[in-house]
């Protein structure tokens, strides 16, 4: 039974489409109320229970509050390495002998460190000094296997039934999950509480290395995802969440373990985590295994929030990726995240331009005109913690062009600006928001997830109802105002992919500012 990775950027590229889209039904608030327990303990670690007591299983998430857009330059990509370190056990699980291990380990990542260090003189570097190193390292790696049950966690959690174990990470947070039978939550205290409190990262530089080639088979060759990148970079000048999730290329190179340690003891703290379970739980019950196996882990330092805001944008950006791929475009536009207002009218807006099948853009530009494969509008690109972009994505339909279906998109948000969204058609959103909602809770895993990233991210798991109570507050003129506000020439940045000129292998990155 093998992890299956949802943190790759391919992966991550599809849930930010519709993240956080989904609302429950109106009048759950209340009903939630009845059923949902908060505790928290010492150390600042919060539970959210919610109980369900229909079929015996209980879904688990829990989440620290750390993903890419805490990632300073130099660093980018270590919440995602320690997504895969998490899975490599502790001093008791994952090993046949710790002791005889850890001597073998330690020379390891001694030499590691010298590694990482000669790799980042980049040209500079001893390329003989890098090859013996390498060679001593692969000898002790072979020894230390010797001593390794590789993902005995996910043998553990199979032997008692348990489903769904993964992780993933993302802009805002890195979470992980399981599904198990109700009367193996002891289990699963057990497990989580022991990789939370004493981790070892085994095989931490044959891991960065596998990191490594996950970042060449989705980034370096898949052309959208080249896009998406330079994209990113060019909307963000400032703020950390410009950088991708899996990390820059050099970054994840040279990276060393007491560098992913010392971000993991900032990060990774009791007090910057939040775990719901929703099933076959009761609190009362539960409470006391919590307090048992939890309670003991350290709290850490308060931890600090990003200080940079990204700048006013004042005028165009653009930029131009060449690759072996149809032509694609992506237009962005900044604008506030939640809690503010017009993050939830702005969500609004794109469900009626390019939010399903039967949006305005898709029905013209799909079905009618037939100028794009497919359109999409996501509301919150690059995370929710911080201010973040108004998405339009575009899969151009040869031989039509890039400039035809931007133009387009264009003259669908002038229109906006002039002319209110008619009753009926804003009624059929809000009505397709909640039918959404309903069953988008009716999962406990889907429910637990929402839970747990409405008390992690915002303070209140009650914060997950948001998005229906104000999307159903949203009008035909406050859509007119915000679409005036923030669909302007200056404030966007606009992307294009197009084929790369024949003979020429190389990928090209345009940036410049107009057209």
């Amino acid at each position: 039974m093998r992890r299956r990775s949802t943190s790759l950027v391919l992966s991550l590229f599809f849930i930010f489409l519709f993240i956080f889209a989904v609302t429950p039904p109106a009048g759950f608030s209340q009903k939630l109320e009845d059923k949902v327990t908060v505790h928290r303990l010492r150390n600042g670690l919060t539970f959210v229970f919610m109980e369900r007591h229909k079929i015996p299983t209980i879904a688990t998430v829990y989440g620290f509050k750390v993903g890419a857009v805490d990632e300073v330059t130099g660093f980018t990509g270590i919440s995602h390495i320690l997504e895969h370190m998490a899975f490599k056990g502790t001093t008791r699980i994952g090993t046949t002998d710790f002791e005889k291990e850890k001597v073998v380990m330690e020379r390891v990542n001694e030499l590691g460190a010298e590694w990482s260090k000669e790799l980042r003189k980049g040209g500079l570097a001893d390329k003989k000094k890098i090859e013996k190193i390498e060679g001593e390292m692969k000898k002790l790696e072979e020894e230390q296997k010797k001593y390794i049950v590789n993902l005995e966690i996910m043998d553990l959690y199979q032997k008692v039934g348990g489903i769904g174990v993964n992780a993933s990470t993302g802009i805002d947070m890195t979470s992980f999950t399981a599904n198990l039978p109700s009367n193996q939550l002891e289990t699963w205290c057990l497990i989580e509480s022991e990789r939370m409190k004493d981790p070892v990262f085994r095989q931490f530089y044959t891991e960065r290395s596998v990191v490594q080639q996950e970042r060449k088979q989705s980034v370096g060759s898949r052309p959208l995802l080249q896009l998406m990148e330079a994209f990113t970079a060019t909307a963000f000048l400032a703020h950390p969440c410009r950088n991708p999730v899996i990390g820059w290329a050099s970054d994840i190179e040279s990276v060393t373990l007491e560098e992913v340690k010392a971000f993991r003891d900032k990060y990774y703290v009791p007090n910057n985590c939040v775990a719901a379970l929703v099933g076959d739980v009761y609190p009362e019950k539960a409470i006391p295994l919590i307090e048992k196996y939890f309670g003991n882990i350290p709290r850490g330092s308060d931890v600090p929030e990003v200080r940079t805001v990204e700048p006013v944008q004042l005028g165009e950006r653009r930029v131009v990726v060449e690759g072996d791929a149809p032509s694609q475009l992506r237009i962005g536009y900044h604008k506030p995240g939640p809690p503010h207002k017009d993050a939830y009218v702005l969500y609004v807006a794109g469900m009626i331009l390019a939010g399903e099948t039967t949006s305005r853009m898709w029905k013209d530009f799909v079905d009618k005109r037939k100028i794009a494969n497919q359109i999409w509008a996501a509301a919150n690109f690059a995370g929710q913690r911080y201010d973040n972009l108004f998405l339009f994505q575009g899969w151009v339909k040869e031989p039509h062009t890039n400039e035809e279906l931007e133009k387009a998109i264009y003259e669908y948000l002038e229109k906006l600006k002039v002319e209110p969204v008619e009753a009926k058609e804003l009624e059929k959103v809000k009505n397709g928001l909640e039918f959404q909602g309903t069953t988008s809770v009716a999962v406990n895993a889907g429910m637990a997830g929402r839970l747990m990233g409405a008390q992690l991210l915002h303070g209140d798991w009650r914060r997950a109802l948001d998005w229906e109570k104000e999307a159903l507050k949203v009008t035909a003129e406050d859509i007119m105002a915000a679409a005036k506000k923030y669909f302007t020439p200056e404030n966007r940045t606009v992307g294009y992919l197009v084929r790369k000129v024949k003979g020429d292998g190389k990928l090209k990155v345009k940036i410049g500012d107009g057209k």
